[in-house]
């Protein structure tokens, strides 16, 4: 697996911790990727596409939101918008690295609701997202009632400043990977949010897979899809 390098992401008053993958070449595009809800840059499965993308000759990024991993932060404050401005700040930092970079975006379950919305900010060439809800309000008891861990009200208020909806409308060039028995995530969400998306799009359901997609062969069909769908819109190095 390529090597990775600290690479912290300056955002408001902290630092995102980050961790940067390098393809052995001159790069082709600049990949970014948001974790889930309560997860982190170091989910073995985000690592994993991280390290394939770069082996792809993508420079890549997994970084941690606010109060998430090894970075500083309350989740207890975490809301689509910050995320979403977190995230776009990942991309501010990748920019100073190579200005000129098509832009690639992957998100996991929450992450993948993040990064749509950061993409309706600053459009990428092409988007991921896996395990993604659209829809969150058959969610909200999940989030403001959890087990373990503090609620997240703040979360369920910021949800009504945005329209969801809306933005898939305007998301053009998304590949969605959903498990058909995803256990947090109802597999029609994403049924729903590829009938609302504008072509090109793309929707893999993956037979008897959950929400984590923790067998690794569901973890090795999602990655040879979605690497497949980014190298439609990524030019080769001349």
């Amino acid at each position: 697996m390529i090597e990775s390098e600290v690479f912290n992401v300056p955002h408001a008053n902290i630092e995102l911790a980050g961790r940067l993958h390098r393809p052995q070449g001159a790069p082709r595009a600049l990949a970014i990727i948001s974790h889930g809800l309560e997860s982190s840059k170091d989910s073995e499965k985000l690592t994993r596409l991280a390290a394939a993308l770069a082996q792809t000759g993508y420079l890549a990024l997994r970084f941690d939101h606010a109060g998430c991993g090894d970075s500083p932060g309350d989740l207890s404050r975490t809301s689509l918008t910050a995320r979403r401005d977190e995230f776009l700040s990942a991309v501010k930092a990748m920019r100073v690295l190579e200005p000129e970079l098509p832009l690639v975006y992957m998100g996991s379950s929450f992450g993948g609701t993040v990064v749509a919305l950061a993409g309706d900010i600053e459009p990428p060439v092409c988007s991921l997202h896996w395990s993604t809800p659209w829809d969150f309000e058959p969610l909200f008891g999940i989030i403001q009632d959890p087990e373990g861990r503090p609620t997240l009200r703040d979360m369920v208020r910021d949800m009504y400043y945005h329209d969801i909806e809306a933005v898939l409308a305007r998301t053009a060039r998304a590949f969605l990977v959903h498990g058909e028995m995803d256990e947090v995530v109802p597999v029609g969400q994403a049924e729903r949010a590829h009938q609302v998306l504008p072509e090109p799009k793309g929707l893999l359901i993956l037979p008897g897979a959950d929400h984590r997609l923790s067998n690794l062969e569901d973890q090795k069909q999602a990655m040879a899809h979605s690497l497949a769908w980014v190298e439609q819109f990524v030019r080769p190095v001349s």
